[in-house]
Order: C-alpha cells, then sequence, then structure tokens
C-alpha cells in the first residue's frame, strides 16, 4: 500500500502555496486515513465489493506545471467542446489546470471558476467557509483524497447571481499507472442559481486509481444543478463522495453518470437542513465486460418542510455487475417531509448481476416516505413483438435499453449533456 506521511502531505500543500489552515486540516485527515482501514466485505457498505484488485498502492501523480491553449487540447475534450455550450470551463490533464476560460462580464459580477489552489490564494475567506465542510474523513478514501489532493476546481457564485448558462470542468486522465487525487468546491450564496457539469474522461489505461470529491454549500434560497459524468476508459478504479449542504429553500438537482472504467463507486448524499430544501437525485449507469458500479445515496432530512425525489437506473450485460444502496434518513424534528425513492435495473445477459437495497430510517411520525426497486430481464415478449415488426434482435435490445433509461434522460434539461449520455449508451449496447 501507498505509505502517505506528514513530510509527502506538506510537501503538497507547500507546493500549492496554502494557508496554514489548510495544511492543518489536511494532517488531520492523514491522522484518520493512517487510522481507519481500507474496506472489506466485513462492512456492510463493501460486502458486494471486492477491492483485491484494486490498485490502491499506485503512486500519487504530482503536478508537472502542463499549460495548453484551446487548440492544442486533448482530442476528446475539443469534441466534447464542440457539442457543449457553456458559459465557462476549466480542463484539467492530470493534476494540473492546463486551461481555463472563464469571461470577463462573469468576472465582473463577482462569479469565481478556478483551481482550488489558486482560490485558496485569491479568495482563501471564502474557500475556508466550505472546504472541508462536507467531505472531510468519513472513511479510508475520503481521508486520503482531504489529505493528499492535489488539484480541484472551485466555483463561487454571489449572491443573487443567476448563470444563464452552465460552466463546465473537463478531468482527463492521460497516464496509467498512477492515482490521482482532486476536489471541487462549489459555494453558492443567497439566492444564487447555477448549473456545474463535470466531466470524467480517459482513454484505456493500465490499472489507475483515482479519487475525487465534491462539496457543495448552498446558502439559503440558491440553486444548483449538478451532473457528474464518468466516461474512463478500461483500467481506472473511480472512487467518488459528493455531499451538499442545502440551508433554507435551498434546491439541488444532482446527476450521477456512471459508465465507463473497470470499477467506479459513487457516494451521493443530500442533507436538507433547512426547512423548504429540497433535492433530486438522478442516476444513469450501463455496464458491459466486467465493469462493476456502485451506487451509495442518503436522503438525509433534518429540517421540517423538506423534499427529495431520487431516481436511480441502469442496465448490465455480460459479467458486469451494479449495485445500488439507497437510504432515506428522517430525523425526529423532519416532520412534513415528502420522500420519495426508486431504484430500476435491467439485465440484459444470465451472468450480469444487480442487488439493489432501498431503506428507511424514520425518525419522525408526520411524513410521506415510499421506496422501490425492480430488477428484471428483458421482457421477451416486447423483444418478439419489436422482431416481429422487422427489427433485429441487438436493435429491439437497444430500443427497449433507451425506453427504460428515458424517465431519467427527459428529466435532464441541458440537451447537449443529455445527447452526449444518450451517444455513449447507445455505443455501449452495440459492443
Amino acid at each position: 500500500m501507498q505509505v502517505l506521511d506528514k513530510t509527502q502531505v506538506e510537501a503538497v500543500s507547500q507546493a500549492l502555496g496554502e494557508p496554514a489552515w489548510a495544511l492543518k486540516k489536511r494532517l488531520e485527515a492523514l491522522e484518520a486515513f493512517a487510522r481507519l482501514p481500507y474496506p472489506s466485505r466485513k462492512d456492510e457498505n463493501w460486502r458486494y465489493t471486492d477491492l483485491s484488485e484494486a490498485p490502491l498502492d499506485r503512486p500519487v501523480e504530482a503536478p508537472k506545471g502542463l499549460s495548453l491553449t484551446r487548440d492544442t487540447l486533448p482530442e476528446a475534450v475539443k469534441r466534447r467542446l464542440e457539442k457543449t455550450d457553456v458559459a465557462a470551463f476549466l480542463v484539467f490533464v492530470g493534476p494540473d489546470l492546463v486551461y481555463a476560460e472563464v469571461p470577463e462580464e462573469l468576472k465582473a459580477q463577482g462569479l469565481v471558476l478556478t483551481s482550488l489552489a489558486e482560490a485558496m490564494r485569491l479568495h482563501p475567506e471564502k474557500v475556508e467557509a466550505g472546504l472541508f465542510q462536507a467531505v472531510f474523513t468519513e472513511d479510508k478514501f475520503a481521508a486520503q483524497n482531504s489529505a493528499f489532493f492535489t488539484h480541484g476546481a472551485f466555483l463561487y457564485v454571489p449572491a443573487g447571481l443567476e448563470l444563464e448558462k452552465p460552466v463546465g470542468v473537463f478531468k482527463v486522465l492521460l497516464e496509467g499507472g498512477k492515482a490521482s487525487a482532486g476536489r471541487s468546491l462549489l459555494f453558492l450564496e443567497d439566492n444564487a442559481k447555477a448549473a456545474y457539469i463535470e466531466e470524467y474522461l480517459s482513454p484505456d489505461l493500465p490499472p489507475t486509481l483515482h479519487l475525487s470529491a465534491t462539496e457543495m454549500v448552498l446558502r439559503p434560497g440558491a440553486r444548483l444543478r449538478h451532473a457528474h459524468v464518468e466516461t474512463f476508459g478500461d483500467g481506472v478504479w473511480h472512487f467518488h463522495r459528493q455531499r451538499a449542504l442545502l440551508e433554507r429553500d435551498a434546491g439541488l438537482n444532482d446527476l450521477v453518470v456512471n459508465l465507463g472504467g473497470a470499477y467506479a463507486r459513487s457516494e451521493v448524499a443530500s442533507e436538507l437542513l433547512g426547512p423548504g430544501s429540497e433535492s433530486e437525485m438522478l442516476g444513469l449507469y450501463f455496464g458491459h465486460g466486467r465493469q462493476q458500479f456502485d451506487h451509495y445515496t442518503l436522503q438525509h432530512h433534518v429540517e421540517h418542510h423538506t423534499r427529495s425525489d431520487l431516481l436511480y437506473k441502469g442496465a448490465v450485460k455480460d459479467e458486469a455487475r451494479a449495485v445500488f444502496s439507497g437510504l432515506i434518513r428522517l430525523e425526529r424534528g423532519a416532520q412534513k417531509t415528502d420522500a420519495y425513492q426508486a431504484n430500476r435495473n435491467l439485465i440484459l445477459s444470465p451472468t450480469a448481476r444487480v442487488d439493489s437495497i432501498p431503506q428507511l430510517e424514520i425518525g419522525a411520525n408526520d411524513v410521506r416516505c415510499t421506496h422501490g426497486s425492480t430488477t428484471a430481464p428483458v421482457d421477451e415478449m416486447q423483444l418478439f413483438y419489436l422482431q416481429s415488426r422487422g427489427l433485429p434482435r441487438a436493435l429491439a435490445q437497444e430500443l427497449l435499453v433507451k425506453a427504460h433509461l428515458a424517465d431519467v434522460l427527459t428529466r435532464i434539461p441541458l440537451k447537449a449533456l443529455r445527447a452526449h449520455i444518450e451517444a455513449v449508451i447507445e455505443e455501449k449496447v452495440r459492443l
């Protein structure tokens, strides 16, 4: 296993020019990392996951000081930019922020979109108010990220500012056989409104470890639409944790998409801390070959008159596996809560597998909470009907998969992003 010590953490913090408080938090996380064991199947939340092949001992990739122009960006990013209408964006290649495009008119309105390292230098009070507040030392991987992240993105939207177009961050891995640790901090002040898309992509690579964390702080009345889209190539093990803190009347529309990599685990939590806050949580996944996608979600209702709605849908074929474990948790003061959770799965081959565990933990008595889960193979009668109309079996199955995922896709209002996800799914179905 990789050895993380105080000297290494101090070196990373110094290289990024961080203030003393950030180093102090990193060292606290390092202590937790040293104390906590790596999870195993003896842990309830990891009982369906075998980490014996995970590349946990890979050295963390250090920044190289790379800088690119828009014309010299990786081809995958240029193709995405051609089809994505964003107001501003950042591009990371490995741990380096290689390109940034943020219009001056947005900066003049108070918007900040930059690297975490630069934000700590130029806006230390804004970063300190949010960093490590939502994701810190919840488990071994979270502690490792908090102690040793080498790069990250920072979005700050001032009070009352409403962005008409989304902002984006592209994270590209080009070197395999290493580990990469990054995080994002999204901070929206009162009644701010924004959409933020983070995309993770790479070619096929030798075994590679990727750790990511996204923290979201939504002040009263803020509205955020967030999308985490992972299309890594084969060989990447992706561990992602995100948590949103929603204050009074804040709203989050969240989308998690896992389509690539050898293994991807997403732990997604919405903390409804203020009355009137609401969270929509959407998930999409399609596994082929021996891919495994794990999703662990938490809808945590702390205050009264809050609402959450979760819909995760996926499909698996070949020997792929998927896991969904979702918990709706209501505290005693969470009266008048309205919470819904659904997980729907389609199995396209007899060797594929899905484990789905929806859960409720209710501490209030005047609430409405429902949950449900379905896992089933393709309906042979539907296939027969489509084939009887002249469609080949492969095309018929593709149509049924698209129909299965349609009610999630139609809830994504960002048309360019929806088209991209549909194209990747179509390609995977045809493999």
